[in-house]
């Protein structure tokens, strides 16, 4: 069996990702590996939220990294009581920006939660974890929510 040493743990921030989180930390305690937990705010928004808001776009950008971080840092005070994990949170294109952490980090693994929109979701709104499956340079482990 192989070792994974490094995990990297990408959440969308929703209790519907928290599947994935549960089983990363599950995995890592059995295994003794290191845990990466990140968040990627996505640059991508709307035109509209631009045009609607009072402040530049970098500037609502980043209030919501601001957002994010504290977020995740709830998220890993709620939910990692015996360890503390390696926290980041990017700004990009979602898969992208995992991808690249991946890649630079050398991790051996990626758990990552799914939602299961089924049909029209996955068409409308694409899957990460689909384009994290094929672009990661590393195994990816996709866990279902049990919330879908």
């Amino acid at each position: 069996m192989p070792e994974y040493k490094s995990i990297l743990v990408p959440t969308d921030l929703s209790d519907r990702s928290l599947a994935g989180v549960r089983c990363a930390i599950d995995l890592a305690e059995r295994l003794g590996s290191e845990l990466i937990l990140t968040h990627v705010v996505d640059d991508r928004l709307s035109a509209l939220i631009f045009a609607a808001a009072s402040e530049s776009p970098e500037a609502l950008l980043e209030r919501h990294r601001q957002h994010a971080e504290k977020s995740l840092a709830s998220l890993v005070e709620k939910h990692f009581p015996n360890r503390q994990p390696e926290t980041a949170v990017l700004v990009g294109k979602p898969h992208a920006r995992i991808v690249e952490l991946a890649a630079e980090r050398r991790v051996d693994l990626i758990v990552v939660g799914t939602h299961g929109h089924g049909f029209v979701g996955h068409v409308l709104m694409g899957s990460t974890a689909e384009r994290i499956l094929h672009h990661a340079p590393c195994p990816v482990l996709v866990v279902r929510s049990d919330e879908s």
